[in-house]
């Protein structure tokens, strides 16, 4: 038994060089980091797309809005008061009125049919979005015994919508984005009854 241990012992001292050291060279990489060996083959010709956004150039499908995003929220202490008329699908402005709030009220951002728009220039400064009560989304009639009642034809109902009181802007409109449609406000408005309706 003695000759095949020193046969076993040669072998290994002639297969230690081969075997040892490449787990040397994995081993002293820093941080043990196999990246630190440089790229491989298919990393270099792989295209780079350092600087580039991820995505930039395809084209997703997806349709673009001409509608743009929410400004940033006012915050006003005093808010103007549009009292506002649905009258079986005309809007009518009825008055105007200022309210001190007491401290700053920050326009909340919800969603809605209608919105009140102010623009400073060409730049939308301000949106507030709201809903006439009880006027609902729009539902074609099947011509049926299920057809649900509409209450938009006949529809008679009024809202009071806070706007801030800011000294910004140069043009104020109503928008109507179901039908999309818009009427001109009057901006700096005036406290009072508004006589004429605002058309179309």
């Amino acid at each position: 038994m003695r000759p095949r241990t020193v046969k076993l012992r040669r072998l290994w001292r002639l297969f230690l060089p081969l075997v040892g050291l490449p787990l040397v060279a994995v081993f002293c990489l820093p941080n043990g980091d196999a990246s630190a060996a440089g790229p491989s083959p298919a990393d270099a010709a792989a295209p780079s797309d350092a600087g580039t956004s991820k995505g930039a150039g395809k084209d997703t499908g997806a349709p673009i809005s001409k509608t743009p995003p929410d400004p940033p929220a006012m915050a006003e202490r005093e808010q103007w008061v549009f009292d506002l008329r649905y009258d079986k699908g005309e809007i009518y402005l009825l008055a105007v009125h200022k309210q001190d709030m007491g401290s700053p009220h920050v326009t909340p951002r919800v969603m809605g049919r209608f919105a009140l728009e102010l623009f400073e220039g060409p730049t939308l400064i301000e949106r507030v979005r709201f809903d006439f009560p009880m006027l609902g989304v729009p539902m074609a009639p099947d011509a049926g015994m299920n057809t649900p009642p509409r209450f938009e034809p006949k529809l008679k109902t009024r809202i009071g919508v806070f706007f801030p009181a800011t000294k910004r802007g140069t043009r104020l409109e109503l928008w109507d984005r179901a039908r999309d449609m818009r009427w001109p406000l009057p901006w700096p408005p005036k406290e009072g009854v508004i006589a004429p309706p605002a058309t179309p």
